[in-house]
């Protein structure tokens, strides 16, 4: 478009889309054919996008992208060890943006069978399930983009794949497990296990009985024809065969090592895991599974009432959120609601920022909450030991409040309370941990932008600090008439080369008070922030 004669030049270009403010990790299972080296993995897609390889390289897999692109140029040439699993993408973090993106990366996940069959799950992966709920309310485009690092696990690594190894170290990426490659992207805030909650349902747990209807006249049908019309006689559970499906691992196997890496490595991130189900006593829905609910129950209510660690991993179940109940519609066997969730809590993150709850939003797609619960039963769910509970309302699914089991403060800032102060039910806000896990991610990146000018005279970090929490002021993340009401910064030095601020901030949640400690060593070219929430 030209004007004035030509003066002026206009090419309209589009702009260039928000980087996601909450990104998402997803483990789990993507079947692919058997005869097939790489599984269905199209491998060629990723080694011709140097700008997916480029993100790969900088979480440290720099040797990986390199060789993902050498197969891609000269197909015939000589094989290295592990080039079967790189070509399968296995625990290769994969930058995704859409559904369509992980349908072309991996075209045969949505209808290939898995190893592992239950009459519950059915004999379908649930990753791509999780990954088509996450993306179902955002537009992929400008300032909705959200981002999802998918993860492709084994399966015939079973469970145990998804667990975190002992004493990993993520200066080695190449050495860790799948979990712990899960904590490597730095704007990452979730993690999803959609596949370790498939392998936790019981493979003889029966489904709901259907009606029982006189059977038809036989007739002849083409074979094509469809005949399971949801009420003609089936066969029992006990009659179908499955080959030693394996047991599901107890609550103290999964949570324990879950909650203690996360605490140790990314103190940041939280784990969106649903509660397994189990067989009622009485009745024909399936309940959650009262070992699981026993096991966080307890380990939760020792702490909070006596103030002490009851096992090492006791104060880090904060980085859990527990969620029930489970997913279905017609047509779909059982599924996970952590996509759905994440997707939500990922594109309100992006809309209005990561301080707001996903509370009493309605939340998009066809499923339907599965056992459905009443609301007597929701309460006591969400009472104790505190979970995330999906519900119907409306003829919409809604989450009724954002839970935690634990309350969301270091072990060692909770036993500054009393038992009555640590009881109040504001400290279990999901939304309240979401958010103060960003802002640990964000005053990191501050600190690494300036690790290399930590002078104590010079002024830029406290103006780089002090604009960071006007802009959250602005934004309704704080309350305060005025900035100076919402966060006060106190600057103080540890020698020549280290930097200190204590920053005490006051969000606009039930809680009083939150404290930051930012730590800047020039000497260790290193960053640290230390939060403790404060009421009254």
């Amino acid at each position: 478009m030209l004007l004035a004669d030509r003066r002026i030049e206009i090419d309209a270009r589009p702009a260039p889309p928000a980087p996601p403010v909450l990104e998402v990790v997803m483990l789990g299972h993507c079947p692919g054919p058997a005869d097939d080296p790489a599984r269905g993995a199209q491998w060629q897609r990723i080694a011709g996008d140097r700008a997916v390889l480029g993100e790969i390289a900088e979480l440290g897999f720099h040797r990986a992208a390199r060789r993902l692109h050498e197969l891609l140029a000269n197909p015939a040439g000589a094989a290295a060890p592990g080039d079967d699993a790189l070509r399968a993408l296995y625990r290769l973090p994969l930058p995704v943006v859409s559904l369509s993106q992980f349908r072309v990366l991996f075209p045969f996940a949505f209808d290939t069978p898995t190893d592992y069959v239950s009459v519950l799950s059915g004999n379908r992966a649930w990753l791509p399930a999780a990954l088509q709920d996450f993306f179902e309310a955002s537009t992929s485009l400008g300032r909705e983009q959200l981002k999802v690092w998918v993860i492709r696990v084994p399966e015939e690594e079973g469970a145990e794949a998804f667990l975190p190894v002992g004493c990993a170290d993520l200066s080695e990426p190449a050495t860790l497990g799948a979990f712990e490659r899960a904590l490597l992207p730095r704007r990452a805030g979730l993690i999803l296990l959609p596949d370790l909650e498939r392998l936790q349902v019981p493979a003889n747990l029966p489904d709901v009985p259907r009606l029982r209807l006189e059977n038809p006249r036989p007739v002849f049908l083409p074979c094509g024809v469809e005949l399971d019309d949801e009420y003609r006689e089936r066969r029992n559970v006990e009659e179908i065969a499955f080959a030693r499906p394996p047991e599901p691992l107890p609550a103290a196997a999964v949570v324990a090592p879950i909650a203690r890496t996360l605490a140790r490595l990314r103190p940041d991130m939280l784990c969106l895991l649903t509660v397994p189900l189990a067989l009622a006593p009485e009745g024909e829905l399936p309940v959650p599974a009262p070992a699981f609910l026993g096991y966080v129950g307890e380990l939760a209510a020792r702490t909070i009432d006596e103030g002490i660690a009851a096992a090492e991993s006791a104060g880090a179940l904060r980085h859990l959120q527990l969620l029930y109940p489970y997913l279905r519609a017609t047509g779909r066997p059982l599924s996970s609601p952590s996509g759905l969730i994440a997707g939500m809590q990922a594109l309100v993150a992006q809309r209005s920022g990561p301080w707001r709850s996903i509370g009493g939003r309605p939340l998009p797609g066809r499923s339907l909450p599965w056992p459905v619960l009443s609301q007597n039963e929701a309460t006591s769910l969400r009472q104790a030991p505190g979970i995330t509970v999906l519900l119907r309302r409306n003829g919409r699914n809604v989450v009724d409040d954002e839970r935690l089991c634990m309350p969301c403060l270091p072990l060692i800032a909770l036993r500054r309370l009393s038992a009555g102060e640590r009881r109040h039910e504001h400290w279990l806000s999901a939304e309240v941990m979401r958010f103060m896990g960003w802002v640990q991610r964000e005053l990191r990146s501050l600190g690494e932008r300036l690790v290399f000018d930590a002078d104590v005279r010079d002024p830029r970090p406290e103006l780089a600090l002090r604009a960071f929490f006007n802009r959250l002021h602005a934004q309704g993340a704080l309350r305060g008439a005025r900035p100076e009401d919402a966060f006060r910064l106190a600057r103080r030095s540890d020698g020549e080369s280290t930097l200190i601020f204590d920053i005490e901030i006051a969000p606009a949640y039930p809680l009083d008070l939150i404290r930051i400690t930012f730590l800047q060593d020039r000497h260790t070219a290193s960053v640290r922030t230390l939060l403790e929430a404060v009421d009254g």
